[in-house]
C-alpha cells in the first residue's frame, strides 16, 4: 500500500549529484539582480485542492518581493518550483517540493551551445491528508522560498535586504 510512497521518498533522498545548497552552489547566486518565476505543471490531484500554478506563482513572487529580491518576467535567471505527488490506494498523499535557481550557461568547449541549468536547489517532502493538501503545498513553498532568500542574501549581502 505504501510502496509507491516509499519509492518516491527513497528517490528524493538519493543524491542527484546536481545543485544543492552548499557554498559553491550559493556562490552561483552572487550578482543575480532579479529573477523570473516558473512553476512546473502541477498535478491534477494538487490543483483540485487549490494548489494551482497561478496561486503558487503569486505566492512565491510575493515572498521574493517581500524579501527585497526583484521579480522580473524578462530576467534570464529564474526560480522554478516543482511539486510532485503520489498516493497509495489509501492514506496520505506524499508531496515532494523542489525550488531551484536556473541560469543561462555557455559550454567552455563550444561557445555556440547555450542552455539554462540548475545552479542552486533545495527540496522537502511532506505527507498530507486530503484536507491538508493545500496547506501542505503552501507551507512547503514558503519554507523553500525562505531557504532561497537566505541563500541569496548570504552571497548578495545588504542589497538583498528588505527595504
Amino acid at each position: 500500500m505504501y510502496r509507491r510512497i516509499s519509492v518516491l521518498l527513497m528517490a528524493i533522498a538519493l543524491p542527484a549529484g546536481g545543485a544543492g545548497d552548499a557554498a559553491l552552489d550559493r556562490a552561483t547566486l552572487r550578482g543575480v539582480k532579479s529573477v523570473n518565476v516558473v512553476i512546473d505543471p502541477v498535478a491534477a490531484e494538487l490543483q483540485k485542492e487549490g494548489a494551482t500554478a497561478d496561486v503558487l506563482r503569486t505566492r512565491l513572487e510575493e515572498r521574493l518581493r517581500e524579501a527585497g529580491i526583484p521579480v522580473d518576467t524578462a530576467a534570464t535567471e529564474f526560480v522554478a518550483l516543482r511539486l510532485t505527488s503520489v498516493r497509495a490506494a489509501r492514506g496520505p498523499l506524499a508531496i515532494a517540493a523542489t525550488i531551484a535557481l536556473y541560469q543561462p550557461v555557455v559550454l567552455v568547449r563550444d561557445r555556440n551551445i547555450k542552455t539554462a541549468t540548475q545552479t542552486w536547489e533545495v527540496e522537502t517532502v511532506v505527507l498530507a491528508d486530503t484536507k491538508q493538501v493545500y496547506r501542505a503545498c503552501m507551507d512547503s513553498m514558503d519554507e523553500l522560498a525562505g531557504h532561497f532568500v537566505t541563500a541569496y542574501r548570504a552571497v548578495n549581502g545588504e542589497s538583498a535586504e528588505k527595504k
